[in-house]
């Protein structure tokens, strides 16, 4: 592993850190300055509506001006956000914040697995392994800590901490990193009209990751720590524990993914997402009929352990290949994009389902995530 590896994989554990402290204060915050399910899914669908008309835009120009600087403006904004969040209570506030946060966090996203593969190429998979499940890792140790820090003294404290370590990595970032810039083409370039144009096989991740999207944002974000504070009591201590777990069932898995895909090389990468991601709705799904909290937290962390820690790295190797290699940042965007618009429809549908019964999230979140592996049928 070279040197901008190395550094990358330690800045991405800092942002590992600050995101899942972020993941599970930001919610339990807007519970406790009494913001309901239905306002928290207008809040979270309405973020997610104003982040998508920004995700292509970042992709295409970081073929011409390269990755750093949006990867370096992603970690500034996420730190200034916060630095920000515990002093201010009112809803359109909040969501502003949110926006502000999840602005950040996409502008990042759309770079680093691109930055990543143009650092790797043919060990891709191995990296995406180690330098994702290094950072999911570290978000374990966030949910974790940031539910220790709340428990002991505050939300300011618990968001400042996240701030002071985002801050942290972008001057790491900023002052170590040494990007591979590439030539871009002609759409990169700003030349005649935008290519709007992605080959079949991204069509259909897209569609799939549009579906997938309204799935997992149906079970997870917002709506993880509140489900298991509604349906069992957890305390907060309590669900801050089952985040973590519910992280490292992830991570762990992922930094050992690249082996556990080697030993199914007979099964085409294909199969193996369409699979894995069949079992991870059935599993979701499950969780809803579940009465008590232990089991209901086993089965849980299952689609993460079992599942998603193989499927993504695999899923994410497959859309790189087919990304032309002029217009990789464009069409990876692009992708990513386009799967997000379910990410809008999500927070809507879980605040909806919620005030119905908790666990209807949890069914349609089974469902609709086993309506994505389907699709891939299709490449």
């Amino acid at each position: 592993m070279n040197r901008d590896m190395r550094l990358l994989m330690f800045v991405s554990w800092l942002f590992g850190y600050a995101s899942g402290a972020y993941e599970v204060l930001f919610p339990l915050y807007l519970d406790w300055i009494g913001i309901s399910f239905s306002d928290m899914g207008i809040l979270f669908g309405v973020t997610a509506a104003v982040i998508l008309l920004f995700n292509v835009a970042i992709g295409s120009k970081s073929d011409v001006v390269g990755r750093k600087i949006f990867y370096a403006v992603g970690l500034a904004l996420c730190g200034i956000v916060n630095l920000l969040v515990p002093f201010f209570r009112r809803l359109w506030e909040s969501a502003l914040l949110s926006i502000g946060h999840s602005g950040a966090t996409s502008i990042r996203a759309t770079v680093h697995n691109v930055l990543l593969f143009e650092l790797t190429r043919k060990t891709f998979v191995s990296a995406y392994s180690r330098v994702n499940g290094t950072e999911y890792f570290a978000q374990a140790l966030g949910l974790l800590g940031a539910g220790l820090i709340l428990a002991a003294t505050s939300f300011s404290s618990a968001f400042m901490l996240s701030s002071a370590i985002l801050f942290a990595a972008l001057l790491i970032f900023l002052l170590g990193f040494r990007e591979r810039r590439t030539v871009a083409g002609a759409e990169g370039r700003g030349r005649g009209p935008p290519n709007v144009y992605l080959p079949r096989e991204l069509k259909i991740f897209a569609v799939s990751g549009l579906v997938m999207a309204a799935g997992f944002g149906c079970s997870h974000g917002f709506m993880t720590p509140l489900f298991f504070v509604k349906k069992f009591g957890a305390d907060q201590e309590t669900v801050s524990l089952i985040l973590t777990l519910h992280r490292l069932s992830y991570a762990v898995p992922l930094i050992f993914a690249d082996k556990v895909l080697a030993l199914l090389r007979r099964h085409s990468l294909k199969s193996i997402v369409i699979t894995l991601m069949t079992y991870q709705g059935v599993s979701i799904a499950i969780v809803a009929f579940i009465p008590s909290l232990l089991p209901a937290t086993a089965v849980f962390v299952t689609h993460d352990l079992l599942a998603a820690a193989f499927w993504s790295p695999a899923q994410s190797a497959l859309i790189q290949s087919f990304c032309r290699e002029e217009r990789r940042g464009a069409d990876s965007s692009k992708v990513g994009s386009i799967s997000s618009i379910g990410g809008i429809a999500a927070p809507f549908l879980a605040g909806l389902l919620a005030t119905l019964d908790i666990g209807f999230p949890f069914l349609a979140s089974g469902a609709i995530t086993v309506l994505a592996a389907l699709i891939l049928l299709l490449i």
